[in-house]
């Protein structure tokens, strides 16, 4: 039921009566609707899925979807920044341990000290930025405006695969890198955030593209869950 996201519209204000199939005889009710996205899983995905496709109940949560992508981002800035932290550390230690005691350097005390350095610029080059919390909210809200608004990819259809170009089978879509829908453009991502481009694709798009990655497979999943519900209620 690849139009199940669609049927949560009907949750909201409306004039329209929507429960009644063929023959007047009842088909999936709001009950139905409202029963189903009861059983999915609370989360990140569940937010997004609120967010996304029923609007009125997405604005009354702002605050769990605000928890639930702080509980997806923080601990991977965590990570990063404990990493860097024991890069910096091993680079002092190395840099303490040439001409310890007054002695000569060694060659060995400089091959350790150019590899830890090495080390820890491998380690800053791959951190994300150091007020990267402070601008969550700003790269939350592009992000569920980029999934709301792009449509599925033309190459793929959605599909999420394409038939590979040896004809030994399918490989993910290389349009869309498998998302199955289209992307914004970097310089579209930048005026959403609020950057120039060029800052953009040298601090933001890392952060940015993990974590559209991330929200769309749990908007994803949580959408397969909801859609299996309907099935059954069906």
């Amino acid at each position: 039921m690849s139009e199940g996201r669609e049927l949560m519209a009907r949750l909201g204000p409306s004039t329209v009566k929507f429960d009644t199939g063929r023959g007047g005889m009842p088909d999936l009710t709001n009950q139905d609707i409202a029963a189903a996205l009861g059983m999915v899983p609370a989360g990140l995905g569940r937010e997004l899925l609120e967010a996304l496709w029923w609007p009125d109940s997405g604005m009354r949560r702002s605050q769990q979807l605000r928890q639930a992508v702080i509980a997806l981002v923080a601990p991977e800035y965590v990570r990063q920044q404990q990493a860097l932290n024991v890069a910096r550390t091993e680079f002092g230690i190395a840099k303490a341990c040439m001409g310890w005691a007054g002695g000569p350097v060694t060659e060995c005390q400089r091959i350790e000290h150019r590899r830890a350095e090495a080390r820890l610029e491998a380690t800053r080059a791959l951190c994300w930025p150091n007020n990267t919390m402070e601008q969550l909210g700003v790269l939350a809200r592009a992000i569920v405006d980029e999934m709301a608004s792009c449509a599925c990819c033309k190459a793929c259809q959605g599909l999420r695969i394409q038939a590979a170009k040896d004809g030994t089978g399918v490989i993910e879509c290389e349009v869309c890198g498998g998302a199955g829908v289209e992307s914004r453009s970097g310089r579209e991502r930048a005026a959403a955030i609020g950057a120039d481009h060029s800052a953009y694709r040298r601090y933001w798009q890392p952060v940015y593209e993990w974590m559209l990655e991330h929200m769309r497979a749990a908007e994803s999943l949580a959408a397969r869950d909801f859609n299996r519900t309907l099935a059954r209620a069906a």
